[in-house]
């Protein structure tokens, strides 16, 4: 009798094949529930949501912390003597404002004008990642979690299911910023320390509203505010990279440019000013001449270029219209200031009317 493949028969014979097939119904469900008694599924879900609310949180308060420092170091700069009595204050805003709870505890310390001085850290996680500067100025600000009840403990989303009494972490974090006159800076441009004598009377006062200098290159004119025998002018630094980005430092010696050209790097660096002061090298000593100059550096100050008149390349002063510089053939215009400059080098140089502020932990 001949043999039907009728979809009754099929089935049977796959059932037959796979005799295991049925008693797998339901397995998912009982490993499932075998997880959950035994926590490991609330363990996982500890470790991936409760360790990233903490991350999250924490990111929170170092962006709260790093502006609180940054705008507490940028006033004192600005005015040592009143350093600020308002630290506090300005750091709970800054501190709040990041923080997605819309609180943070905060506590301020560091030295300079009215700051109080910082205690010995503990070592754990709520310190400040570098020690503390032996010297100079700075302030150290600290954030961590505060609830609208007054606790400090970030609650558990998963972990208390787990842990019996668990209330969670209280988060910190920690940031330090330094302020003082700059060391180093990257430019390829410098002035002579003459130039800057003559218009702050030495450092005694900066010209207020700021007169307009017109700075000839070094070489090309006797002009200009240093006396017979000095140094004077402004010259260009050695740019090998086309930059206008030269790593400078104090009482470094660096190789000049004879200044025919100016390059792509500087006249993009010039032109996207704006009127924004830059951290300008200045020289007290110069030797040679032409392709051998070299310039010996012994500070920096911040400098506003309003114009220049350069091979090529002009523009007008924004402040008094100016575009020559009569028979020198190369000049820049602008005018010497005291301000602080974000961002700027290491700090540790004689002071020219240039701070700079740097988070430094």
């Amino acid at each position: 009798m001949p043999v039907v493949n009728s979809p009754a028969s099929v089935r049977r014979l796959r059932e037959r094949l796979s005799p295991g097939r049925g008693r797998d119904r339901g397995a998912v469900a009982v490993v499932v529930a075998l997880l959950l008694g035994s926590g490991v599924l609330l363990g996982m879900a500890a470790l991936v949501v409760d360790v990233g609310n903490i991350y999250v949180e924490r990111e929170q308060l170092q962006s709260g912390a790093d502006a609180g420092a940054t705008k507490i170091a940028q006033a004192c700069a600005t005015e040592l003597a009143g350093c600020p009595s308002s630290a506090v204050e300005v750091a709970r805003t800054y501190a709040d404002a990041n923080s997605s709870r819309g609180s943070a505890a905060v506590t301020v310390c560091g030295r300079g004008g009215n700051l109080v001085d910082c205690p010995t850290g503990s070592g754990g996680l709520s310190d400040c990642v570098r020690a503390a500067p032996t010297s100079g100025n700075y302030v150290e600000v600290h954030t961590s979690t505060l609830l609208a009840d007054g606790s400090t403990a970030l609650p558990p989303a998963f972990a208390q299911a787990i842990i019996g009494g668990y209330q969670g972490p209280t988060v910190a974090a920690c940031a330090r910023a330094a302020w003082g006159p700059p060391r180093s800076a990257r430019l390829s441009m410098t002035i002579s320390r003459c130039e800057w004598n003559a218009y702050t009377n030495n450092g005694a006062s900066f010209p207020d509203p700021p007169v307009e200098q017109v700075i000839s290159l070094h070489d090309a004119t006797t002009a200009g505010a240093c006396q017979p025998g000095q140094s004077g002018g402004f010259g260009w630094l050695d740019d090998s990279k086309h930059d206008c980005r030269t790593p400078v430092a104090l009482a470094g010696t660096y190789d000049g440019d004879p200044g025919g050209n100016v390059s792509q790097g500087c006249r993009a660096l010039l032109s996207g000013l704006s009127g924004r002061p830059l951290l300008m090298p200045l020289y007290d000593t110069a030797t040679g001449h032409g392709e051998k100059v070299t310039y010996t550096l012994a500070g920096f100050a911040a400098f506003v270029v309003t114009g220049w008149h350069l091979p090529g390349f002009d523009s007008s002063s924004t402040l008094t219209g100016r575009s020559s510089c009569g028979d020198s053939t190369s000049c820049i215009f602008g005018y010497f200031t005291r301000t602080t400059l974000l961002g700027g080098g290491e700090i540790g140089g004689p002071d020219l009317g240039a701070s700079v502020i740097r988070l430094v932990g």
